[in-house]
C-alpha cells in the first residue's frame, strides 16, 4: 500500500474516532443522567421525611407518630434505588480521569445515609432539638446535591451543561422550600419564633428565589411556561400571609401552634408543584441525551459511509491532494497532505473545519453553562472561609457577603471571589 494511502486511512480514522468518543462521553452523560434523576427521587423523599420529623420532634410527639414510618419506608426504597443506578455506572467512574472528586462526593453521600439510621432512632426517641433534626437531613441532602452539581460541572454537551444547571438550581431552590417548610414548622408548632430562627427563615427565602433565577436563565421555553404556571398556582397570598405571622411571631414572642399543620400543608403543596416540573426537566434531560446520542451516531455513520466511497476511489496518481485550497491555509501556501486524491482530501477537510468549528461552538457555549457554577463554587468557598475567620454559621456568613455585595452595589460572585482572594490575609489573622 502506497504512503498516501496509509495517510488518508490515518486521517479517515483518527476523524471517525473523534466522533466515537464522542458518543462514549455522551452515553456517559445519559447514565449520569439516570444517577441525578435517582437523586431527585431520594432527596424528595428525605425532604418529605425531614418535614414530617421535624413535625413530630416539635410537637413533643403529638403529631405525625403514625406518618413517620411510611415515609421512612419510601425513602429507604429511593435510597435503594439510587444505590443500584451507582451500581450500574461504577466501572465507568473509576475509569474517567478527572472524576475523583465526584467518586469522593459518593462515597461522603453514601456515609451520610449510612448514619441515618442513628438519626431515626434519636428522632423516634424525641432526643433531639427540632433544628438539629433540620440540619442533620439537610447536610445529607447537601451532599447529594452536590452529585448533581457535579455532574452538571463535568458535562462536555453545553445543551446538557445547559439542562444540568437549570435541574441542579431548581433541586436547590426546592431544597430550600423544603429547610423553609422544615424551619417554619418548628416554630409554629413550638408556638414561638425565636429571632435566630426568623432570620434563618429570611435568608431560606431569598437564597431560594436567587436559586430559581439561575433556573429560569438556563431553562428552555417549555420548562419556563411550566414554570410561571406553576409559580401562579402556589396560593402565594396564603404562603405571604403565614411568613409575615412568623416574622411578627419574633416580635410577640408567641404565635397559634394550631397554624403548623397550615403552614405545613401550603409549603407542601409549594414543594410538591416545585417537584412536579422537576420531573418533567430531568425527563427532558433524558430526552436530549438520547437524542444527541442518535445524532452523533448518525454523523458517525454518514462520515464513515463518504470516507468509504471515497478511499474506495483509485488514486489520482498525476496530482498531489491538499487540505487547504491555496490562499485558504496560513500564509496563502497550500499544504501538502501527502494524500493520493485531492477529493478526498478536500472531503477530510471539510470534515475536520466542520467538527473543529463545531467543537469550538459547543466550547464557548459551555464556558457560558459553567459560569453559574463557577460563581456558585465561589460563593461556596467564601462562606466558608468567612464562617472560620468569623466563627460564624453558614447563614451568617451568607448574610455577610450579601450585606457586602448590596453596599458596595456588586455582584455577590464578586465579592465572594475577593473574598477568596484575601484568604491568604484570613489566615494569617486565624
Amino acid at each position: 500500500m502506497d504512503d498516501g494511502y496509509r495517510n488518508r486511512g490515518a486521517a479517515a480514522a483518527y476523524l471517525l474516532a473523534s466522533k466515537r468518543c464522542e458518543i462514549l462521553g455522551l452515553e456517559h452523560l445519559l447514565r449520569m443522567g439516570q444517577v441525578v434523576t435517582a437523586v431527585s427521587e431520594l432527596v424528595h423523599a428525605m425532604q418529605r421525611e425531614r418535614g414530617i420529623s421535624n413535625l413530630y420532634v416539635a410537637s413533643g410527639g403529638e403529631r405525625c407518630r403514625d406518618r413517620l414510618p411510611a415515609l421512612v419506608q419510601i425513602t429507604r426504597e429511593a435510597e435503594g434505588a439510587f444505590r443500584d443506578r451507582l451500581a450500574q455506572v461504577d466501572s465507568d467512574l473509576a475509569g474517567v480521569p478527572g472524576n475523583s472528586r465526584l467518586l469522593s462526593r459518593i462515597a461522603y453521600a453514601l456515609h451520610g445515609l449510612e448514619e441515618l439510621c442513628t438519626v431515626r432512632e434519636r428522632v423516634r426517641e424525641l432526643s433531639l432539638q427540632p433544628e438539629a433534626v433540620i440540619d442533620g437531613y439537610s447536610a445529607l441532602v447537601q451532599s447529594l446535591l452536590a452529585l448533581v452539581f457535579e455532574a452538571a460541572d463535568a458535562a462536555a454537551d453545553p445543551d446538557v451543561s445547559r439542562a444540568l444547571v437549570a435541574l441542579f438550581h431548581l433541586m436547590q431552590g426546592k431544597e430550600l422550600a423544603g429547610q423553609e417548610r422544615a424551619v417554619g414548622v418548628g416554630g409554629f408548632a413550638r408556638g414561638g419564633f425565636s429571632n435566630s430562627l426568623s432570620e434563618r427563615l429570611r435568608h431560606l427565602i431569598d437564597h431560594q428565589e436567587r436559586c430559581f433565577q439561575v433556573f429560569a436563565d438556563f431553562a428552555d421555553q417549555t420548562q419556563l411556561g411550566e414554570w410561571w404556571n406553576a409559580r401562579g398556582a402556589e396560593a402565594p397570598a396564603e404562603l405571604e400571609r403565614l411568613r409575615r405571622i412568623a416574622f411578627s411571631g419574633a416580635m410577640k414572642g408567641a404565635v397559634d401552634r394550631a397554624l403548623s399543620d397550615v403552614w405545613f400543608r401550603v409549603t407542601s403543596e409549594r414543594i410538591d408543584a416545585l417537584r412536579q416540573i422537576e420531573d418533567r426537566v430531568e425527563h427532558g434531560l433524558m430526552a436530549l441525551c438520547r437524542r444527541r446520542i442518535a445524532e452523533a451516531r448518525r454523523d458517525l455513520e454518514s462520515h464513515r459511509n463518504h470516507l468509504d466511497a471515497l478511499t474506495a476511489t483509485p488514486p489520482d496518481t498525476g496530482a498531489l491532494a491538499v487540505f487547504f485550497d491555496r490562499g485558504a491555509a496560513p500564509g496563502g501556501e497550500a499544504v501538502d497532505t501527502g494524500c493520493a486524491s485531492p477529493q478526498l482530501g478536500r472531503s477530510l477537510i471539510d470534515l475536520v473545519r466542520s467538527q473543529s468549528a463545531r467543537l469550538q461552538t459547543m466550547s464557548e457555549e459551555l464556558e457560558q453553562a459553567r459560569a453559574a457554577l463557577a460563581d456558585r463554587k465561589a460563593i461556596e468557598k467564601a462562606k466558608g472561609l468567612i464562617m472560620r475567620h468569623r466563627r460564624i454559621n453558614e447563614d451568617q456568613a451568607y448574610r455577610f457577603l450579601r450585606e457586602v455585595a448590596m453596599a458596595q452595589s456588586r455582584k455577590l460572585a464578586d465579592v465572594a471571589r475577593d473574598t477568596i482572594a484575601m484568604s491568604d490575609i484570613f489566615r494569617e489573622r486565624g
